[in-house]
């Protein structure tokens, strides 16, 4: 006949031995906050019109993003912004939701365009990624780091965790053995990082969308429409920088 003392000692030792595992066990669905910090220098700094208005006061920006994922779907939008920025510089920084449907690759996007809104039904981009033996923490999660080469002048490393199982990220980013809770390009100018990860049910709803009643572009389409309308604005690089996110 086994003790009080001994059960006690038994499920203390059953704890100890399943804890590994529990710490391990994979998330398939859940709710992750990312905080993005934006270096508005470097990001703006070789456009001559904003040097005059980026000061070292004001060149960062940090803004907050809510990711929502199960086995096949995700959605990734901003949080409500508690420290708002007024005048134009609001719109130096994008505010993008992304919805993803993992097994048809397909994306819809709702994009900021400087406060206006502009809807992208198009197929998930396909990254080819370098993954590296570079390791760190994040949220709790052991990371591997993988890097993509965006073009002839900028890299993006992203940080994957195989615990979080969804090949996910922010913006539109995946394609990775597991969700992206680390993103950035090289030299800093913009910096995403997961702050929470909680396993949960998404709300029920939350990751469905419709385009009845909108117009709807594919990316090819609307840098073209922008490109025609916006050209004598907007510099080609700039635009191609902001979709290579999405």
């Amino acid at each position: 006949m086994i003790s009080k003392v001994g059960i006690k000692q038994f499920i203390g030792a059953l704890c100890i031995a399943l804890f590994p595992m529990m710490a391990s066990a994979q998330v398939t669905s859940g709710r992750i906050v990312f905080e993005r910090k934006t270096n508005l220098k470097k990001r703006m700094g070789d456009n001559p019109r904003m040097k005059n208005y980026i000061t070292e006061e004001n060149k960062y920006r940090i803004e907050n993003f809510e990711l929502f994922f199960n086995d096949s779907t995700c959605l990734f939008r901003p949080l409500p912004d508690n420290d708002p920025v007024e005048g134009f510089l609001k719109f130096m920084t994008t505010r993008n939701t992304v919805y993803q449907d993992i097994n048809t690759q397909h994306k819809y996007i709702v994009m900021d365009l400087w406060g206006t809104e502009a809807i992208i039904s198009d197929s998930i981009d396909q990254r080819l990624w370098k993954v590296t033996d570079s390791k760190r923490n994040i949220s709790g999660y052991s990371c591997r780091k993988a890097i993509y080469q965006m073009n002839d002048s900028t890299r993006i490393y992203a940080w994957f965790s195989i615990d979080v199982v969804p090949s996910i990220g922010p913006e539109g980013f995946g394609g990775l053995p597991g969700a992206i809770l680390g993103l950035a390009s090289e030299d800093g100018g913009v910096v995403y990082f997961a702050k929470e990860v909680k396993a949960m049910a998404p709300p029920s709803g939350v990751m469905s969308y419709s385009e009845k009643g909108k117009e709807v572009y594919t990316e090819e389409q609307l840098k073209k429409m922008l490109m025609e309308r916006m050209g004598q604005w907007v510099k080609p690089k700039d635009l191609e920088a902001m979709f290579s996110w999405l």
